[in-house]
This record gives structure tokens, C-alpha cells and sequence, in this order.
């Protein structure tokens, strides 16, 4: 299925932002406060999301930078890795990889979903 297709879907789209949400509760133990999905080409799905930030890391920010770090790129891992199987468990995507990035000053992440098998062109 392409991704035009997918999110011409009212009903896909929901799912798409139920699993993400989903995803997000498991690791930070909150929503998120928006969510836009959109086709970026015709393999690639691109979440805009706006996070609340965790109060931990946060807090481990002046004094621990390089653990506050650590601690946010293995997350950024974890989240990439459980939203894949996600995916491809609850919707059937074929997701073959996950790109995501996170500016914590203004709290928008953009997540990107790589899915099927050619070139995302």
C-alpha cells in the first residue's frame, strides 16, 4: 500500500497517531500534546510532534550533560525500535527504517518512517 493512500485514511491516520502516542507513554509516561502526519514521498511517513519534555532529564541537564545525553540517545533507540515493530505488527507496514531527531527548546520532534523495500525518493 502506498503512503498517499494510507493517510488518504481518516481511520489509518488515527491508528498511525494511536501507535506513536502509544509508543511515546510506554518510554516518557505522557502523550504527546500534537501530532501531524504527513507522506514524505512515496516510502516515508513523517510524524511532527510536539513533546512535553521529561522532568528526569531535564533535571540531569546542568550538572550531568554527558549521562543527559546518553540517557537521551538511548531512548531516541528504544522509541525508534519499539514504533518499527509497532508499525509493522499493528498496521502491516513494512518498515525498514526510522529516523528521528528532537530540539529540546522547542519541544518538536519529526520522526520519519521508512517503509517498503525500493528508494525513498
Amino acid at each position: 500500500m502506498s503512503i498517499a493512500i494510507l493517510l488518504s485514511s481518516n481511520e489509518s491516520k488515527k491508528k498511525l497517531s494511536r501507535c506513536y502516542n502509544e509508543v511515546h507513554k510506554e518510554l516518557y509516561g505522557v502523550g504527546v500534546t500534537q501530532l501531524k502526519i504527513d507522506a514524505a514521498g512515496e516510502l516515508m511517513l513523517m510524524f511532527l510532534v510536539k513533546h512535553q519534555r521529561v522532568t528526569a532529564l531535564r533535571a540531569l541537564e546542568e550538572h550531568y550533560p554527558e549521562l543527559k545525553q546518553s540517557v537521551d540517545a538511548a531512548l531516541h533507540q528504544e522509541f525508534k525500535r519499539r514504533i518499527q515493530k509497532k508499525l509493522t505488527e499493528e498496521m502491516n507496514l513494512p518498515v525498514t527504517g526510522v529516523l528521528r531527531d528532537y530540539d529540546p527548546h522547542t519541544s518538536w520532534a519529526c520522526t520519519i518512517v521508512i517503509t517498503g523495500t525500493g528508494s525513498p525518493e
